[in-house]
């Protein structure tokens, strides 16, 4: 005779699914935010749908609970990566207010962070899983089976002559660029467009270059290239520990960091 073994993580993979494809239109965006939250019940539920719905601009959204996994999810109908970030920390007040959170929240919007399959909701489920009893902060998700290459760059440089000329160049190759003065500037526009690439100075000013990195490397997707006048083999060195994924000293030509940003959407592809 067959025995049936419970399989919970499974289990969870179909109910996501299930509630993802529901709210999923062809052509359309589509948020999903997991955070683990064992304890939750009906009337926290509630709560959190009047928190988060008290806020413009208003989501469709469907908040559920996957019990034997201990993870808070919401789906929202139609939201770009940015729009669920941001839904994603109207959810963290309220969890943490709540002392609900018990790790790490994991965001992902559909095409943006990947193909809408089945393996990849499997990745997203396992990577908030595995994000349990960690820091509580927001990770975003992405889905390294596709092809990702680089179209979106954040230069991260004090210097405004170095900054505008590596600026202008990107530009005129078809790159859409944002660019910051320091380190706190640099953390705050990432975290509004999401860019594919930071190139970064590591003497910046409020934040310095090495704990932008590991920010970046430890909470988010994208790549980082460091263009610096640090030419010590121990500034290389923890750089490339902290994430960077290329290090390129000054004085640089433009053809060579561009070849750089070349191989690394190569390697994402």
């Amino acid at each position: 005779m067959a025995v049936l073994v419970h399989d919970p993580i499974q289990e969870a993979i179909s109910q996501l699914a299930q509630r993802v494809q529901a709210s999923y239109e062809a052509g359309a965006s589509c948020g999903v935010i997991l955070a683990p939250c064992a304890s939750f019940n009906q009337k926290a539920m509630e709560q959190l749908q009047g928190h988060m719905g008290g806020f413009e601009p208003k989501f469709p959204m469907e908040i559920f609970h996957l019990v034997p996994n201990g993870l808070l999810g919401v789906v929202l109908t139609g939201e770009k990566l940015i729009g669920t970030h941001y839904a994603s920390l109207m959810l963290k007040e309220f969890v943490e207010r709540q002392s609900l959170l018990e790790g790490q929240i994991v965001v992902a919007s559909f095409p943006e962070s990947g193909e809408l399959t089945e393996q990849s909701l499997a990745q997203l489920l396992q990577t908030a899983l595995q994000a349990q009893g960690e820091s509580r902060d927001i990770h975003l998700f992405m889905n390294r089976g596709i092809r990702q290459g680089i179209t979106s760059i954040l230069i991260a440089d004090p210097d405004e002559v170095s900054r505008e000329f590596v600026k202008l160049r990107l530009e005129m190759n078809g790159y859409k660029v944002e660019e910051a003065q320091d380190g706190s500037e640099a953390l705050e526009k990432f975290e509004q467009t999401m860019p594919n690439l930071v190139i970064t100075e590591l003497n910046l000013p409020i934040v310095d270059g090495f704990q932008l990195i590991d920010k970046i490397n430890r909470d988010y997707s994208s790549e980082v290239i460091v263009l610096t006048d640090k030419q010590l083999p121990k500034s290389m060195d923890r750089a490339f520990e902290l994430g960077a994924s290329d290090y390129v000293t000054k004085p640089f030509s433009f053809s060579e960091l561009e070849w750089r940003i070349k191989k690394l959407a190569a390697r994402r592809m």
